[in-house]
C-alpha cells in the first residue's frame, strides 16, 4: 500500500478553501513520491493548477552552492501565502499623511 492510499484526513478539505500547512506538507510527501499533479489534487480534493503553483510558490528560484536544484519546503510556501495575504486588501484612498486629511 502506498502512501496515497495510506492518507487519513481527519478534516476533508472542501473545494475553494485556501491550502493548510497540513496539506502542504502532503503536496510535498505525493511530490517526492513521483505522483502527478492530477494525482496530488485529486487526494487533496483541489485543482491540478493549484498542486502546481503551490510547488511553484514553496521552491526556491536559486540552486545551492553545489548546482542542485532547491527542492519543495511547505513552510516556505505558507510563509510566501502569509505574506501575500498580508499584502492583499483594499488599499486605502486616504492616508493620514495625505493633505486632505491634514486639513480635516
Amino acid at each position: 500500500m502506498d502512501y496515497l492510499n495510506n492518507t487519513i484526513n481527519t478534516l476533508p478539505r472542501e473545494r475553494g478553501q485556501h491550502l493548510r500547512f497540513e496539506d502542504r506538507c502532503e503536496i510535498k510527501a505525493f511530490h517526492k513520491q513521483g505522483y502527478s499533479y492530477r494525482q496530488i489534487a485529486k487526494a487533496l480534493n483541489c485543482s491540478p493548477s493549484t498542486v502546481g503553483y503551490e510547488l511553484k510558490r514553496g521552491t526556491a528560484t536559486k540552486t545551492t552552492h553545489r548546482g542542485r536544484p532547491t527542492e519543495y519546503v511547505p513552510s516556505r510556501g505558507q510563509a510566501v501565502y502569509y505574506e501575500n495575504r498580508k499584502r492583499s486588501g483594499r488599499k486605502q484612498r486616504i492616508t493620514s499623511e495625505s493633505p486632505f486629511a491634514i486639513w480635516v
